[in-house]
Protein backbone atom coordinates (compact mmCIF):
# COMPACT_ATOMS: atom_id res chain seq x y z
CA UNK A 1 0.00 0.00 0.00
CA UNK A 2 3.09 2.54 0.72
CA UNK A 3 4.01 2.50 -2.75
CA UNK A 4 1.31 4.35 -3.51
CA UNK A 5 2.00 7.84 -3.55
CA UNK A 6 -1.72 9.31 -2.28
CA UNK A 7 -2.22 6.33 0.25
CA UNK A 8 1.31 7.04 1.52
CA UNK A 9 0.60 11.04 1.93
CA UNK A 10 -2.64 10.40 3.40
CA UNK A 11 -0.54 8.00 6.18
CA UNK A 12 1.78 9.93 7.41
CA UNK A 13 -1.05 12.90 7.90
CA UNK A 14 -2.91 10.37 9.96
CA UNK A 15 -0.35 9.32 11.60
CA UNK A 16 1.28 12.85 12.54
CA UNK A 17 -2.29 13.98 13.24
CA UNK A 18 -3.42 10.92 15.83
CA UNK A 19 0.33 11.56 17.67
CA UNK A 20 -0.50 15.41 18.64
CA UNK A 21 -4.46 14.25 19.55
CA UNK A 22 -2.78 11.66 21.53
CA UNK A 23 -0.50 15.08 23.18
CA UNK A 24 -4.02 16.57 23.80
CA UNK A 25 -6.02 13.62 25.09
CA UNK A 26 -3.86 13.14 28.04
CA UNK A 27 -3.09 16.88 28.92
CA UNK A 28 -6.57 18.43 28.83
CA UNK A 29 -8.04 16.12 31.13
CA UNK A 30 -4.46 16.36 33.22
CA UNK A 31 -4.98 19.98 33.80
CA UNK A 32 -8.59 20.12 34.50
CA UNK A 33 -7.99 17.26 37.28
CA UNK A 34 -5.17 19.22 38.69
CA UNK A 35 -7.21 22.57 38.26
CA UNK A 36 -10.61 21.81 39.72
CA UNK A 37 -9.84 18.04 41.65
CA UNK A 38 -13.22 16.65 39.56
CA UNK A 39 -13.70 13.92 37.44
CA UNK A 40 -16.61 15.48 35.89
CA UNK A 41 -15.34 18.60 35.17
CA UNK A 42 -12.65 16.68 33.41
CA UNK A 43 -15.99 14.85 31.64
CA UNK A 44 -17.62 17.84 30.47
CA UNK A 45 -14.90 19.48 29.11
CA UNK A 46 -14.35 15.85 26.77
CA UNK A 47 -17.86 15.88 26.18
CA UNK A 48 -17.72 19.84 24.67
CA UNK A 49 -16.00 18.34 21.93
CA UNK A 50 -18.79 16.03 20.98
CA UNK A 51 -21.83 18.56 20.77
CA UNK A 52 -21.22 19.46 17.56
CA UNK A 53 -21.42 16.12 16.15
CA UNK A 54 -24.12 15.39 17.86
CA UNK A 55 -26.01 19.10 15.97
CA UNK A 56 -24.07 18.44 12.58
CA UNK A 57 -23.24 15.37 11.73
CA UNK A 58 -26.14 14.48 9.32
CA UNK A 59 -26.39 18.03 7.03
CA UNK A 60 -22.23 17.76 7.27
CA UNK A 61 -22.40 14.04 5.74
CA UNK A 62 -24.52 14.87 2.68
CA UNK A 63 -23.12 18.27 2.11
CA UNK A 64 -19.62 16.71 1.74
CA UNK A 65 -21.11 14.11 -1.11
CA UNK A 66 -21.94 17.42 -2.45
CA UNK A 67 -18.30 18.76 -1.96
CA UNK A 68 -14.71 17.98 -2.48
CA UNK A 69 -13.30 15.66 0.30
CA UNK A 70 -9.82 16.49 0.00
CA UNK A 71 -10.70 20.46 0.62
CA UNK A 72 -13.65 20.20 3.02
CA UNK A 73 -10.10 17.31 5.47
CA UNK A 74 -7.99 20.21 4.35
CA UNK A 75 -9.74 23.06 5.83
CA UNK A 76 -10.84 20.81 8.77
CA UNK A 77 -7.42 20.41 9.51
CA UNK A 78 -6.54 24.54 9.43
CA UNK A 79 -9.55 25.44 11.97
CA UNK A 80 -8.43 22.84 13.80
CA UNK A 81 -4.54 23.94 14.08
CA UNK A 82 -5.93 27.67 14.59
CA UNK A 83 -8.30 26.40 17.83
CA UNK A 84 -5.50 24.26 19.27
CA UNK A 85 -3.16 27.22 18.85
CA UNK A 86 -5.88 29.88 20.22
CA UNK A 87 -5.86 27.14 23.48
CA UNK A 88 -1.88 27.54 23.86
CA UNK A 89 -2.05 30.87 24.06
CA UNK A 90 -4.53 31.26 26.47
CA UNK A 91 -2.80 28.78 28.74
CA UNK A 92 0.29 30.38 28.45
CA UNK A 93 -1.83 33.55 29.43
CA UNK A 94 -3.02 31.85 32.45
CA UNK A 95 -6.44 32.53 31.62
CA UNK A 96 -7.99 29.35 32.71
CA UNK A 97 -11.60 29.20 32.06
CA UNK A 98 -13.56 26.17 32.36
CA UNK A 99 -16.58 27.15 29.86
CA UNK A 100 -14.31 29.03 27.19
CA UNK A 101 -11.68 25.72 27.08
CA UNK A 102 -15.16 24.12 26.45
CA UNK A 103 -16.13 26.61 23.47
CA UNK A 104 -12.66 26.06 21.93
CA UNK A 105 -12.84 22.48 22.03
CA UNK A 106 -16.36 22.70 21.20
CA UNK A 107 -14.97 24.19 17.19
CA UNK A 108 -12.20 21.64 17.17
CA UNK A 109 -14.79 18.76 17.65
CA UNK A 110 -16.79 20.89 14.74
CA UNK A 111 -13.40 20.69 12.75
CA UNK A 112 -13.09 17.29 13.39
CA UNK A 113 -16.86 16.29 12.55
CA UNK A 114 -16.05 17.23 8.94
CA UNK A 115 -12.50 15.94 8.92
CA UNK A 116 -13.55 12.57 9.75
CA UNK A 117 -16.47 12.49 7.36
CA UNK A 118 -14.60 13.37 4.16
CA UNK A 119 -11.31 11.68 5.41
CA UNK A 120 -13.10 8.07 5.69
CA UNK A 121 -15.02 8.92 1.95
CA UNK A 122 -11.70 9.80 0.63
CA UNK A 123 -10.18 6.04 1.88
CA UNK A 124 -12.03 4.11 -0.89
CA UNK A 125 -11.17 6.49 -3.62
CA UNK A 126 -7.46 6.50 -2.44
CA UNK A 127 -6.83 2.97 -1.82
CA UNK A 128 -10.27 1.14 -4.02
CA UNK A 129 -12.30 -1.36 -2.18
CA UNK A 130 -10.36 -4.39 -2.79
CA UNK A 131 -7.82 -3.03 -0.49
CA UNK A 132 -10.63 -2.16 2.25
CA UNK A 133 -9.51 -4.32 5.30
CA UNK A 134 -5.51 -3.75 4.43
CA UNK A 135 -6.49 -0.22 4.76
CA UNK A 136 -8.54 -0.05 8.03
CA UNK A 137 -5.43 -2.15 9.11
CA UNK A 138 -2.88 -0.04 8.13
CA UNK A 139 -4.70 3.54 9.57
CA UNK A 140 -4.83 1.28 12.63
CA UNK A 141 -1.32 0.90 12.30
CA UNK A 142 -0.58 5.01 12.29
CA UNK A 143 -3.31 5.04 15.52
CA UNK A 144 -0.69 2.60 17.02
CA UNK A 145 2.24 4.02 16.58
CA UNK A 146 1.23 7.00 17.40
CA UNK A 147 -0.33 5.80 20.91
CA UNK A 148 2.56 4.04 21.53
CA UNK A 149 4.90 7.12 21.41
CA UNK A 150 2.65 10.13 22.01
CA UNK A 151 1.40 9.33 25.79
CA UNK A 152 5.03 8.49 27.05
CA UNK A 153 6.04 11.85 25.27
CA UNK A 154 2.96 13.55 26.11
CA UNK A 155 3.79 13.27 29.90
CA UNK A 156 7.22 13.48 29.39
CA UNK A 157 6.37 17.21 27.80
CA UNK A 158 3.96 17.95 30.37
CA UNK A 159 6.15 17.21 33.14
CA UNK A 160 9.19 19.02 31.73
CA UNK A 161 7.98 22.05 29.46
CA UNK A 162 4.07 22.57 30.70
CA UNK A 163 1.04 21.90 29.50
CA UNK A 164 0.63 24.82 27.31
CA UNK A 165 3.79 23.97 25.24
CA UNK A 166 2.83 20.37 25.07
CA UNK A 167 -0.40 21.20 23.10
CA UNK A 168 2.02 23.29 21.20
CA UNK A 169 2.56 20.05 19.49
CA UNK A 170 -0.60 19.06 18.91
CA UNK A 171 -1.12 22.54 16.79
CA UNK A 172 1.52 22.00 14.87
CA UNK A 173 0.59 17.80 14.21
CA UNK A 174 -2.78 19.48 12.75
CA UNK A 175 -0.79 21.88 10.24
CA UNK A 176 1.44 18.44 8.80
CA UNK A 177 -1.88 16.49 8.45
CA UNK A 178 -2.89 19.85 6.62
CA UNK A 179 0.02 19.82 4.30
CA UNK A 180 -0.11 16.04 3.64
CA UNK A 181 -3.87 16.53 2.35
CA UNK A 182 -2.80 19.04 0.01
CA UNK A 183 -0.36 16.53 -1.51
CA UNK A 184 -2.20 13.80 -2.71
CA UNK A 185 -4.08 13.92 -5.79
CA UNK A 186 -7.63 12.52 -6.06
CA UNK A 187 -8.50 10.26 -9.82
CA UNK A 188 -11.35 8.94 -8.76
CA UNK A 189 -14.65 11.18 -8.30
CA UNK A 190 -14.56 13.72 -5.12
CA UNK A 191 -17.52 15.64 -5.89
CA UNK A 192 -20.72 14.58 -6.63
CA UNK A 193 -24.05 16.69 -8.26
CA UNK A 194 -21.35 19.57 -7.97
CA UNK A 195 -24.28 22.16 -9.87
CA UNK A 196 -27.39 20.70 -8.21
CA UNK A 197 -26.87 22.31 -4.75
CA UNK A 198 -29.40 20.60 -1.96
CA UNK A 199 -31.68 22.89 -0.10
CA UNK A 200 -31.37 22.22 3.83
CA UNK A 201 -34.51 20.15 3.76
CA UNK A 202 -33.07 18.11 1.22
CA UNK A 203 -29.96 18.05 3.72
CA UNK A 204 -31.29 16.90 6.23
CA UNK A 205 -33.99 14.38 4.75
CA UNK A 206 -30.95 12.54 2.96
CA UNK A 207 -29.42 12.81 6.46
CA UNK A 208 -32.00 10.65 7.48
CA UNK A 209 -31.79 8.32 5.11
CA UNK A 210 -27.96 7.84 6.52
CA UNK A 211 -29.28 6.50 9.77
CA UNK A 212 -31.63 4.53 8.17
CA UNK A 213 -29.33 2.70 5.90
CA UNK A 214 -27.05 1.78 9.35
CA UNK A 215 -29.88 -0.23 9.81
CA UNK A 216 -31.27 -1.31 6.69
CA UNK A 217 -29.86 -5.21 7.22
CA UNK A 218 -29.15 -7.56 9.69
CA UNK A 219 -25.66 -7.03 8.69
CA UNK A 220 -25.70 -3.30 8.73
CA UNK A 221 -27.53 -3.29 12.05
CA UNK A 222 -25.20 -5.49 13.88
CA UNK A 223 -22.54 -3.49 12.51
CA UNK A 224 -23.87 -0.34 14.15
CA UNK A 225 -24.40 -2.17 17.15
CA UNK A 226 -20.32 -2.81 17.25
CA UNK A 227 -19.60 1.05 16.53
CA UNK A 228 -21.86 2.31 19.47
CA UNK A 229 -20.55 -0.46 22.16
CA UNK A 230 -16.46 0.11 20.97
CA UNK A 231 -16.83 3.88 20.78
CA UNK A 232 -18.76 3.91 24.47
CA UNK A 233 -15.38 1.80 25.63
CA UNK A 234 -13.07 3.55 23.97
CA UNK A 235 -13.79 6.96 25.44
CA UNK A 236 -15.33 5.53 28.75
CA UNK A 237 -11.49 4.06 29.64
CA UNK A 238 -9.80 6.67 28.12
CA UNK A 239 -10.85 9.16 30.69
CA UNK A 240 -11.50 6.47 33.22
CA UNK A 241 -7.45 5.00 33.36
CA UNK A 242 -6.41 8.41 33.72
CA UNK A 243 -8.83 9.50 36.45
CA UNK A 244 -7.77 6.02 37.97
CA UNK A 245 -4.09 6.45 37.10
CA UNK A 246 -3.89 10.01 38.86
CA UNK A 247 -6.47 9.60 41.73
CA UNK A 248 -5.85 5.52 42.72
CA UNK A 249 -2.33 4.90 41.72
CA UNK A 250 -1.54 7.91 42.45
CA UNK A 251 1.15 7.93 39.24
CA UNK A 252 2.78 11.37 37.72
CA UNK A 253 2.26 12.49 34.23
CA UNK A 254 5.13 10.87 32.74
CA UNK A 255 3.86 7.39 34.53
CA UNK A 256 0.61 8.05 33.30
CA UNK A 257 1.99 8.43 29.70
CA UNK A 258 3.55 5.17 30.23
CA UNK A 259 0.66 3.62 31.12
CA UNK A 260 -1.26 4.78 28.27
CA UNK A 261 1.34 3.87 25.94
CA UNK A 262 0.30 0.00 26.86
CA UNK A 263 -2.51 0.65 24.59
CA UNK A 264 0.08 1.58 21.42
CA UNK A 265 2.13 -1.68 21.92
CA UNK A 266 -0.93 -3.77 22.17
CA UNK A 267 -1.72 -2.04 18.92
CA UNK A 268 1.28 -2.55 17.31
CA UNK A 269 0.83 -6.76 18.37
CA UNK A 270 -2.61 -6.55 17.06
CA UNK A 271 -1.70 -5.31 13.66
CA UNK A 272 0.60 -8.19 12.43
CA UNK A 273 -2.20 -10.43 14.05
CA UNK A 274 -4.65 -9.19 11.78
CA UNK A 275 -3.07 -10.19 8.71
CA UNK A 276 -2.89 -13.47 9.98
CA UNK A 277 -6.70 -13.78 10.81
CA UNK A 278 -8.29 -11.18 8.63
CA UNK A 279 -9.61 -14.61 6.65
CA UNK A 280 -10.90 -15.70 10.22
CA UNK A 281 -14.75 -16.06 10.38
CA UNK A 282 -15.89 -12.68 11.58
CA UNK A 283 -18.32 -13.76 14.11
CA UNK A 284 -16.01 -15.96 16.20
CA UNK A 285 -12.55 -13.27 16.21
CA UNK A 286 -14.87 -10.49 16.75
CA UNK A 287 -16.50 -12.57 19.73
CA UNK A 288 -12.97 -13.53 20.81
CA UNK A 289 -11.29 -10.09 20.50
CA UNK A 290 -14.29 -8.94 22.50
CA UNK A 291 -13.83 -10.94 25.39
CA UNK A 292 -9.84 -10.52 25.66
CA UNK A 293 -10.45 -6.46 25.72
CA UNK A 294 -13.06 -7.23 28.53
CA UNK A 295 -10.24 -9.04 30.52
CA UNK A 296 -7.79 -6.38 29.54
CA UNK A 297 -9.99 -4.06 31.81
CA UNK A 298 -10.71 -6.46 34.47
CA UNK A 299 -6.80 -6.79 34.87
CA UNK A 300 -6.37 -2.71 34.75
CA UNK A 301 -9.01 -2.27 37.50
CA UNK A 302 -7.52 -4.50 40.32
CA UNK A 303 -3.76 -3.37 39.55
CA UNK A 304 -1.51 -2.08 42.42
CA UNK A 305 0.74 -0.49 40.30
CA UNK A 306 1.80 0.45 37.02
CA UNK A 307 2.85 -2.04 35.00
CA UNK A 308 0.34 -4.51 35.69
CA UNK A 309 -2.24 -2.09 34.57
CA UNK A 310 0.29 -1.55 31.79
CA UNK A 311 -0.55 -5.39 30.65
CA UNK A 312 -3.61 -4.74 31.10
CA UNK A 313 -3.58 -2.03 28.58
CA UNK A 314 -2.11 -3.84 26.46
CA UNK A 315 -4.38 -6.68 26.19
CA UNK A 316 -7.48 -4.26 26.57
CA UNK A 317 -6.64 -1.62 23.38
CA UNK A 318 -4.68 -4.37 21.23
CA UNK A 319 -7.87 -6.85 20.95
CA UNK A 320 -10.03 -3.74 20.47
CA UNK A 321 -8.18 -2.15 18.24
CA UNK A 322 -8.53 -5.45 15.83
CA UNK A 323 -12.21 -5.28 16.71
CA UNK A 324 -12.16 -1.57 14.56
CA UNK A 325 -10.11 -2.66 12.29
CA UNK A 326 -13.08 -5.59 11.23
CA UNK A 327 -15.82 -3.56 12.02
CA UNK A 328 -15.06 -0.46 9.79
CA UNK A 329 -13.96 -2.51 7.11
CA UNK A 330 -17.14 -4.26 7.55
CA UNK A 331 -19.39 -0.75 7.39
CA UNK A 332 -17.16 0.04 4.01
CA UNK A 333 -17.79 -3.45 2.43
CA UNK A 334 -21.42 -3.11 2.49
CA UNK A 335 -21.96 0.44 2.02
CA UNK A 336 -21.94 1.44 -1.84
CA UNK A 337 -19.36 4.12 -2.55
CA UNK A 338 -21.95 7.12 -3.17
CA UNK A 339 -23.54 6.58 0.10
CA UNK A 340 -20.29 6.52 2.46
CA UNK A 341 -20.64 10.02 3.32
CA UNK A 342 -23.93 10.28 4.64
CA UNK A 343 -23.85 7.08 6.24
CA UNK A 344 -20.51 8.36 8.00
CA UNK A 345 -22.35 10.92 9.21
CA UNK A 346 -25.20 8.85 10.66
CA UNK A 347 -22.34 6.77 12.39
CA UNK A 348 -20.97 9.98 13.56
CA UNK A 349 -24.70 11.46 14.74
CA UNK A 350 -24.94 8.13 16.94
CA UNK A 351 -21.25 8.34 17.71
CA UNK A 352 -21.70 11.47 19.20
CA UNK A 353 -24.67 10.78 21.74
CA UNK A 354 -22.84 7.51 22.78
CA UNK A 355 -19.38 9.34 23.73
CA UNK A 356 -21.17 12.49 25.80
CA UNK A 357 -23.09 9.38 27.65
CA UNK A 358 -19.92 7.35 27.94
CA UNK A 359 -17.62 10.67 29.47
CA UNK A 360 -20.71 11.45 31.66
CA UNK A 361 -21.00 7.88 32.61
CA UNK A 362 -17.06 7.74 33.00
CA UNK A 363 -16.89 11.26 35.08
CA UNK A 364 -20.05 10.94 37.05
CA UNK A 365 -19.27 6.83 38.31
CA UNK A 366 -15.73 8.21 39.19
CA UNK A 367 -16.66 11.14 41.32
CA UNK A 368 -19.78 9.51 42.66
CA UNK A 369 -18.67 5.98 43.44
CA UNK A 370 -15.06 4.86 42.09
CA UNK A 371 -13.08 4.30 38.31
CA UNK A 372 -13.19 0.59 39.16
CA UNK A 373 -16.45 -0.32 39.48
CA UNK A 374 -16.69 2.23 36.00
CA UNK A 375 -14.21 -0.03 34.65
CA UNK A 376 -16.02 -3.14 35.77
CA UNK A 377 -19.29 -2.32 33.70
CA UNK A 378 -17.40 -1.75 30.99
CA UNK A 379 -15.45 -5.07 31.00
CA UNK A 380 -19.24 -6.67 31.33
CA UNK A 381 -20.54 -4.60 28.76
CA UNK A 382 -18.18 -5.91 26.06
CA UNK A 383 -18.65 -9.36 27.04
CA UNK A 384 -22.45 -9.42 26.49
CA UNK A 385 -21.26 -8.04 23.47
CA UNK A 386 -19.01 -11.00 22.74
CA UNK A 387 -21.75 -13.43 23.65
CA UNK A 388 -24.20 -11.86 20.89
CA UNK A 389 -21.38 -11.84 18.22
CA UNK A 390 -21.02 -15.98 18.85
CA UNK A 391 -24.38 -16.26 18.16
CA UNK A 392 -24.32 -14.55 14.61
CA UNK A 393 -24.86 -18.02 12.58
CA UNK A 394 -24.99 -15.76 9.53
CA UNK A 395 -21.90 -13.99 9.60
CA UNK A 396 -19.60 -17.15 9.81
CA UNK A 397 -17.42 -16.23 7.57
CA UNK A 398 -14.86 -13.36 6.45
CA UNK A 399 -15.66 -9.55 6.22
CA UNK A 400 -14.25 -9.93 2.79
CA UNK A 401 -16.96 -11.98 1.02
CA UNK A 402 -19.58 -9.56 1.67
CA UNK A 403 -20.39 -6.91 -0.71
CA UNK A 404 -22.98 -3.78 -1.00
CA UNK A 405 -25.73 -5.95 -1.67
CA UNK A 406 -25.76 -8.14 1.51
CA UNK A 407 -29.21 -8.88 3.28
Amino acid sequence: MFKERNFLFLWLGQVVSIFGGRFSELVIPWMVLQITHSPMKAALVAISTQIAPLFLSLPAGVFIEQSSKKKTAMYAEFIRTVTMTLLVIIIMAEKFNLFLIMTILLVTGLAGLFFRIAFHSLLPMVAGRNHLVDVHNYMEGADAISTLIGPVLAGIALSKIGAAATLGIDAFSFFLSFISLMLITVTNRDVRNKNEPLRSKELFNQGIEGIKMLFSTRIQRFITMNHLVLHFITHSITLLVIILAKQNLELSASQTGILLSGAGVGNIIGIFMMKLLKNAHWNLLYGTLLLCSSWGIIIVSFSANLWFAFIGMLLFDGALSMAFVINGAARQTVTPNQFLARVSSGGLLLTGIVVIFANGFAGSVAEWINPVFALLICSCILFLNSVISYRQKQLNRSVASFSVDTK
